[in-house]
């Protein structure tokens, strides 16, 4: 297992480990593989701690320490971190993921801040405010959806990860969120014309979150429209355990489908077929429509 992980950070980027193992537990996170995220977690934070302490020893030798890395090393410690309470969080293991928000909420300790450093501190402060609400209302607190509502609203960088975490804890305690789903309805537009693979990746487990939610509150119709846009949407991402579920349930829910529904998603399954035959065969000159 040691050498395959390894295998993975090299087969990455050419560029240093810390910004490897970074792009590695985003694709582990895209593809929902938690323990192989909590490894790569874990491997950032050991290495992040070992370049920290060689420059801490330089400094006091009074020799520079130079890292070339895309960021600056703060942000893999505080990152390692972060990765750690994602993983926790997904695993719903919420005491632990509140230990590791707290961790990399204060990253000021942190020696030999420059600027970009600064504001890589400020920046997980951030994050962690954020995400300790997630656990919160994961967790069953309903007493700070208020307040987290007004949150995502002050900050629109959170609406959609935000709209996420209120589905899922409402997936999870029954809660009725019609309201705040009304609310920002005129946003879904918006997010399906996100470019970037992280805000991708977000819209496709917040079309998830949907297509679970209104199957629990019985309409079907809105949950079958949301598989819909789910198989569409992500026919070409990594999204391989959501995909199976929404499709399994189309199939389940088949007879709430109107003739319009089943088209859509007949049209939509042929497409992702033919793009897979092509991509299979095309290596060996062979074109299958």
């Amino acid at each position: 297992m040691e050498a395959l992980f390894l295998k993975g950070i090299y087969l990455l980027s050419d560029h240093h480990k810390l910004d490897k193992a970074f792009e590695l537990f985003r694709m582990h996170y895209r593809q929902n593989k938690w323990d192989e995220a909590e490894q790569v977690a874990d491997y950032m934070n050991d290495l992040a701690h070992n370049l920290y302490q060689e420059q801490l020893q330089r400094s006091a030798d009074g020799m520079n320490f130079t890292l070339q890395t895309k960021r600056p090393l703060v942000f893999y410690y505080a990152y390692s971190y972060l990765g750690k309470a994602i993983v926790y969080q997904e695993k719903r293991l919420f005491d632990q993921a509140r230990e590791y928000i707290i961790k990399y909420a204060e990253m000021g300790w942190f020696n030999g801040l420059d600027d970009e450093g600064i504001e890589e501190v400020e920046r997980f402060r951030f994050f962690a405010k954020a995400n300790l609400f997630a656990v919160d209302l994961l967790s069953g607190k309903k007493e700070v959806l208020d307040e987290y509502v007004h949150f995502i609203r002050e900050n629109g960088e959170e609406l959609l990860p935000g709209l996420i975490v209120i589905t899922e804890a409402a997936n999870h305690h029954h809660w009725d969120v019609n309201h705040i789903l009304n609310e920002f309805s005129q946003q879904f537009d918006d997010f399906s014309s996100y470019e970037d693979m992280g805000n991708r990746v977000y819209y496709t487990k917040l079309l998830y979150q949907l297509v679970v939610y209104y199957f629990k509150q019985n309409k079907y119709s809105i949950a079958l429209n949301y598989i819909l846009e789910f198989l569409s949407f992500s026919s070409n991402m990594e999204a391989d355990n959501e995909l199976k579920v929404v499709m399994a349930l189309f199939e389940e829910y088949r007879a709430f489908a109107s003739e319009e529904q089943q088209n859509q998603f007949k049209t939509i399954i042929k497409g992702v077929l033919s793009n897979e035959k092509n991509d299979y065969f095309s290596c060996y000159g062979v074109n299958v429509s």
